[in-house]
């Protein structure tokens, strides 16, 4: 009989934060809270963190990389490139409805952001999203090259596939689960069939 893993002290801190970055935000919640959570003393938590400010940065981190690890997945896909786009929006719809609470701190953090780490944040999801750029504007180049796409600017491409996907994030927040699924495709079905060939 095997037996799960269980998490590391480390996983648990960051997942306490989460919950309680997400229901308070950075101001709201203390260390002591987080041990609390936990179950461990407060001084414990500085074997693993230098203080609050290092654990929100490492949700947050967890956060951006979680979102393009699913962008990243889609490059090594082999199905055809209008499969890997539309995975690419469904699976990111998917991980935000599944990790809710990063969710939730990420669209704190891009509303308002602490000034104390607010440089850190805004460093953080510029490279976040650059290489989320070059990961689509490959996968355009890819589909332009092979006779998918018809000929055009993979930059172009990128950048609105990025504008997509920032709003159909910003509406999960406004709709129903099953009415972003319905834009979804309303969505990608327009612009696919504006730029296949």
């Amino acid at each position: 009989m095997t037996t799960k893993p269980t998490k590391s002290t480390k996983e648990n801190i960051k997942e306490a934060a989460t919950k309680l970055f997400a229901k308070k935000g950075y101001s709201g919640m203390t260390i002591r809270e987080i041990a609390n959570e936990v179950g461990i003393k407060p001084p414990s938590i500085y074997a693993f963190f230098e203080g609050k400010d290092d654990i929100f940065l490492a949700v947050y981190k967890d956060a951006l990389n979680g979102h393009l690890s699913i962008v990243e997945s889609q490059l090594k896909n082999t199905q055809s490139k209008k499969v890997q786009l539309y995975s690419i929006l469904k699976s990111a719809i998917d991980f935000q409805y599944k990790e809710d609470l990063k969710a939730k701190i990420i669209v704190r953090l891009m509303t308002s952001p602490p000034e104390i780490i607010k440089e850190d944040i805004i460093k953080r999801f510029g490279s976040m999203e650059l290489n989320e750029y070059k990961i689509l504007s490959e996968i355009f180049r890819q589909g332009i090259e092979n006779g998918e796409i018809k000929e055009s600017d993979s930059h172009a491409l990128a950048l609105s596939f990025q504008c997509i996907m920032d709003g159909l994030f910003w509406q999960m927040h406004r709709h129903s689960e099953e009415e972003i699924y319905a834009r979804l495709d309303i969505t990608f079905n327009q612009f696919w069939n504006g730029i296949e060939k």
